[in-house]
């Protein structure tokens, strides 16, 4: 089990355990109040921090498995989230959120994953980029007005554009990659 900030969370197989890009987003998110909706919520650890800060936070992935990890260790935090299973968006007709977040698949295909549960949850398509551009495509119809979305990116993604701004909240290097936590934001 790992602590941060008087979380704990349980580790599940099938299910991506937090690591440097999980605790880049808990530790480096600015403290905003509102609506959250979390695309992609693994263990729940970037949900859970989100609600101990006081949002109403949805948390959404396609996994079973990540669903049921994140009902246990909200429950275990003694938090409340709204759990979708569900693919991205799809659940989510007609509302709107202040925030969206998202830890996304983000790695180009590898043999390195023979978890197909593991491979959905960081091959992020043939360049590592296709699960990102799809949400910021699709984003704008689920964000409020003046709304900020915060993905992790790595430097093993291939580089895209957006209509979207964009602002580097914060960058980590590791021997193998370098992690950012951007905002994104309507121009």
């Amino acid at each position: 089990m790992n602590t941060v900030e008087k979380v704990i969370i349980k580790n599940f197989e099938g299910v991506y355990e937090p690591a440097e890009d999980s605790w880049l987003m808990v530790n480096h998110l600015p403290f905003f109040k509102g609506s959250v909706l979390e695309i992609g919520c693994g263990s729940g650890i970037i949900s859970i921090n989100l609600a101990k800060r006081g949002n109403q936070v949805t948390a959404v992935d396609i996994n079973p498995k990540a669903i049921e990890a994140t009902k246990i260790n909200s429950t275990k935090n003694n938090v409340e989230l709204e759990i979708i299973e569900g693919n991205m968006f799809s659940k989510l007709k007609n509302r709107k959120f202040d925030t969206i977040v998202c830890n996304p698949p983000y790695l180009p295909p590898t043999d390195r994953y023979n978890d197909p549960e593991l491979s959905l949850a960081v091959e992020g398509g043939a360049t590592g980029t296709e699960f990102t551009l799809k949400l910021l495509k699709e984003a704008n119809n689920f964000l409020q007005k003046n709304g900020s979305i915060y993905i992790i990116q790595s430097s093993r993604m291939s580089e895209f554009k957006t209509e979207w701004s964009e602002e580097i909240i914060r960058q980590e290097k590791y021997f193998f990659e370098r992690l950012s936590l951007v905002r994104f934001f309507a121009r």
